[in-house]
């Protein structure tokens, strides 16, 4: 995320990082350290714009927001004070808390379990009520082995519809509608401003496809297991990387066609600079490209964008698109593209 100098402040989850880069000069250098102390941080996260220009990065394990200031300079952590549970099993997913520059906090919560097709967004601020914003579609996920205490395996069907969300510096949310395909705007007073349906190709799942997911080389696989486990003072070791096992596709789930938004390996969907919405949709196998729908704050699809294949969409500044490439060594590279200039 960019601050107003034009520096960058990037947070890489697995190498547990943050740093202040200035693409001009290809320098950068690092912002604080690991710890539980002021103005460090046990698990930086997601990046999130606060007042004044300022960027601030969430620990998602300590639950709390570093601020960043735009000098560059770290002041002391800011406590979340409500939220809840707070975890998640990808390192590029998206928080289970997240901020606006308001002073709200937002979360997702269910009233099921996994199986639950439907999750509330709430609004929360120190001193106020938790408001209810919204009901999110949730993929389809089905219990597989499952005692009466919810441990056990689920599996998502993959390709499911959901719903995707973002918030704004401004505290105007950003839905995603998954079926039908549209996008809702909800500001902080006032009705909900909801965009027109947007037609779609009726993409079907391939052989190959499924074969590629079930060898564990394209994404997750939507297997869950739910147990206890004790876990030593100092948290849990981190997770061992090995190469994961080729499944059979039979034991795989599969809806019968994609769902019109791409979320597959957490590629959730982003606002740019001028608060713009980012929406990355699904294409048919084989096709080496990613094409992002741009839409406004009155739900209109104003563009479409085409990125390179193999390149994660990260982030903005007011000229810039930036992505993440990972190449054959795993080594993670942040590039950027000019923004296109026929945007309104």
């Amino acid at each position: 995320m960019a601050l107003p100098d034009g520096h960058l402040v990037v947070s890489d989850p697995i190498e547990n990082r943050v740093s202040l880069i200035d693409f001009a000069s290809g320098t950068g250098r690092s912002l604080g350290r690991v710890g539980e102390g002021p103005r460090e941080f046990k698990r930086a996260t997601g990046l999130y714009r606060g007042p004044g220009g300022a960027v601030l990065v969430f620990d998602r394990e300590l639950g709390r927001l570093l601020p960043v200031m735009p000098s560059g300079a770290l002041q002391d952590v800011v406590f979340v004070p409500f939220g809840g549970l707070v975890s998640s099993n990808s390192p590029h997913g998206q928080d289970d808390l997240t901020f606006d520059s308001l002073g709200y906090t937002y979360s997702r919560m269910g009233r099921g379990f996994l199986t639950d097709i439907t999750q509330f967004l709430l609004r929360q601020r120190r001193g106020t009520r938790r408001d209810t914003l919204t009901r999110l579609l949730r993929e389809v996920t089905k219990a597989l082995r499952v005692k009466r205490n919810g441990l056990g395996e689920y599996q998502t069907v993959l390709f499911s519809p959901q719903d995707a969300w973002v918030v704004a510096p401004d505290g105007w949310v950003a839905v995603a509608r998954a079926a039908p395909y549209r996008v809702e705007w909800i500001p902080p007073l006032g009705p909900v401003v909801t965009g027109p349906v947007i037609r779609h190709q009726v993409i079907r799942i391939t052989q190959e496809e499924k074969e590629l997911i079930a060898s564990g080389a394209a994404g997750l696989r939507g297997i869950t297991s739910v147990g206890l486990v004790m876990v030593a003072p100092g948290g849990p070791a981190p997770p061992r990387s090995a190469a994961p096992v080729r499944m059979p596709v039979k034991d795989l789930r599969f809806a019968k066609v994609k769902t019109p938004i791409n979320l597959r390996e957490d590629r959730w969907p982003l606002l740019d600079e001028r608060g713009r919405l980012w929406v990355e949709r699904s294409l048919p196998f084989g096709i080496m490209a990613h094409i992002f729908d741009v839409f406004d704050r009155r739900g209109i699809l104003v563009d479409r964008v085409e990125l390179p294949g193999g390149s994660r969409l990260v982030g903005f500044d007011s000229h810039w698109i930036y992505t993440s490439r990972v190449d054959t060594d795993d080594f993670e590279h942040l590039q950027r593209f000019p923004l296109p200039r026929r945007l309104p």
